[in-house]
This record gives C-alpha cells, structure tokens and sequence, in this order.
C-alpha cells in the first residue's frame, strides 16, 4: 500500500487479522491486569490539561463486517482480538464492541437491514417521504424490533461469556443526523432541512430521545462492565462521554449543522458525560460549529492517506482545539515513521491528543509508542 494515497483493494485498511479464541481459553486474569494498567493510564491522561496518550486499535475487520451478525463468532473474534492487544503498549485497553451495524436508532422506528455476503448490513429506509416521518415520536415499542433485542441479547451473552470481566462498549448507535439517513433517503431529508426546518428538527429530536432511551436501557445491563465514549474511541471505564458518529455533517454547512444538530448533540451528552464527535473525511470547515456543542468532550478524525481517502490537515484540529480542553483524536494508519510525522504536526503544547495507532509489529509499535510520548515530555 502507497503511503500518498488510500488503497481501495483492501476491505479494511485499519483491520488487524487475529485467529478467535473460545471464551472458556481466554485468559481473564491476563486481560485483567492488562486492562487495569491501561485504565490507570487513561485516567491520569483525563486528568492532565495536556498531553499525548496512545491508543493501539486492534480492529477485528470481519466483526464489522457481516459476522456481526452470529453473537458467538463475533466473541470468538473479538477475544482473538483482545489476545492480540496484549502485544502491544497502550494507554487504553481493547474492549469488546456489540457491534451490529449502524442502523441500531434506525430500527428502532422501524427501518429494515439487508444483510449482503462478506459486507456489514445496508439499512433499509422504512419511509418514502419526510412527510411520513411527522409522527416518528408517536408511542410505539422499541423492543419489538429484532435488531434491537439482537444487541441487547449479543450484549447479555458477551456479559455471561465473560463473567461481565472484559469491558464492553455501547452498540454504535450513530448520530441523529446519521440516523436520519436510515429512515429516509438522505437527500429528500437534507431538501426537508431548507424546505420544512420545523419538521426536520421534531424529525431529530425523535431520533435523539431514542438514542437517550436506547443508551440508558445498555447502560443499566452493561453496569461496571461498561467503557466509553464507546465505537472507534479509546474508551475506558474511567471514560467520559458518548460517541456519535456524525459522518453526514459534511452534508450540510456548518451553519445548518449549528442550526440543526448542536442542541440535539449536547442533550444526549447531557445524559452520558459529554458529546463525543467522529466524522469519516475531511471536515475540518465544521470544527466551528461542532465546538458550539456545550459539553463537548472529544472528537475524532482520521489523519493519514491510509486511513482516509480525504485525510485531515493536522494543523487546522491542532490550532482550534488547543487550549480548549476538547481532546482530538487522531487515527493515523501508516508505519512507524509515517505515524510520528503526523503526529509532530499535531502535536503543540496545551493540546490533549490521543493517537490511534494501527502498526502490526509489536516491537515497531512499542518503539512508536514511546518515541510519541517523548514529544511532550
């Protein structure tokens, strides 16, 4: 793979490829230890006002493919992954994910999946119209809808698998404004924004009291179990906030974000700690308007051509989240030297970063790790 530019062959490029372990192999007293170390230094980096911690991601690819769909291969995997993260020198533990696409809130109003071979399921919009969706708030049962009791069961059996002794993270719940897009096709909602604002918001709102509802419902069966801010965050039981995925942001303005997605944002991260942002691509021109979130506590972009096919300039999150306490964090797929030089451009003084890395070679990885860290030393 090219260092200058993402390469579309591969189906996972932030993938690591581990062989799965059945719950009765795992070592939980190892993990244990492991993660408890890791948690210590997550706390400790929380507590600074600046700083750099690393995060070495070992993504499991076929989990978040369509073997997410058998709860007992997706743990197998996952531990293989676990086993796989104990190479490595990081500043957050791997943590189980319930992942089971993106179009858990989605569901939950009724959307359909469409399981295609060897890919993650496609969401199927339940809705023809905007104008459909005028009473998406009205009473209905969450719960009859089979693909939120799959992730509430796959969580209750993760829990009993592992004797509720290995971190788990929410589902990945995804974003009003994401979610949006499983409901109804994206660009008849985005024209809805313009033309019906009104509808569009009680539209979002929906969607984000089920999200609050949805969390809260994982949250109690999670109990001490529970990491956060959750999916592709370094998440740690001693983790603040909620991760939203955000990727349509890019979508619409940064004025109409403000307008139409800031207030939502910070109400579920009200209920949870703090909002917590991810968006795919390059979305530096939304940093204005995503800061407008009161309680923001985080976000996350990708930084490398390997990551991205449209990476993010480094200075630009570098200089507007300087200072602010707001923690950026930077996914850097690349080698050793490709991750330093990105991150010495991310990196300035009164910054809170953590760097997720993705490097394979444990003593490449355990070198990087600590060549990181003396940046701010």
């Amino acid at each position: 793979m090219s260092a200058g530019r993402f390469d579309t062959t591969v189906k996972d490029s932030m993938a690591t490829p581990v062989a799965p372990v059945e719950p009765a192999d795992f070592d939980l007293a190892r993990y244990e230890a492991h993660a408890a170390e890791c948690d210590s230094r997550y706390a400790a980096f929380l507590r600074k006002k600046e700083g750099i911690a690393v995060w070495h991601r070992v993504r499991v690819g076929e989990v978040f493919r369509d073997l997410c769909r058998d709860p007992r291969e997706s743990l197998r995997l996952q531990l293989g992954g676990l086993v796989r993260s104990m190479d490595y020198l990081s500043d957050a533990p791997a943590y189980l994910e319930p992942w089971y696409g993106i179009g858990t809130t989605a569901a939950a109003f009724g959307a359909g999946y469409e399981w295609p071979t060897g890919q993650a399921p496609a969401v199927l919009p339940r809705f023809g119209s905007v104008g459909e969706m005028k009473d998406l708030a009205a009473a209905r049962d969450p719960l009859a809808m089979p693909v939120l009791r799959d992730t509430l069961a796959m969580e209750e059996y993760f829990l009993t698998a592992t004797q509720g002794r290995i971190p788990i993270s929410w589902c990945d719940i995804q974003a009003p404004i994401n979610t949006a897009g499983g409901l109804v096709d994206i660009s008849q909602f985005l024209l809805a924004m313009h033309d019906a604002p009104d509808l569009a918001k009680s539209v979002l709102g929906a969607i984000a009291d089920e999200i609050i509802a949805f969390t809260r419902r994982q949250s109690a069966l999670l109990g001490g179990a529970l990491v956060r801010p959750g999916h592709g965050f370094a998440s740690s039981r001693a983790g603040r906030g909620i991760g939203l995925s955000t990727d349509n942001l890019i979508m619409i303005s940064p004025a109409m974000f403000e307008e139409f997605c800031v207030a939502d944002c910070a109400r579920i991260g009200r209920e949870f700690g703090g909002a917590v942002i991810h968006s795919c691509g390059r979305w530096a021109r939304w940093l204005g308007a995503v800061k407008k979130i009161s309680n923001l506590v985080m976000v996350d972009g990708a930084f490398s051509p390997q990551t991205d096919p449209a990476p993010n300039p480094c200075e630009d999150f570098r200089d507007a989240l300087a200072d602010t306490g707001v923690i950026l964090q930077a996914r850097v797929v690349g080698g050793a030297e490709e991750v330093l030089e990105h991150v010495r451009r991310l990196w300035r003084p009164g910054l809170k970063l953590i760097v997720v890395t993705f490097v394979q070679d444990p003593r490449e990885q355990r070198r990087l790790f600590r060549e990181i860290h003396s940046l701010c030393e």
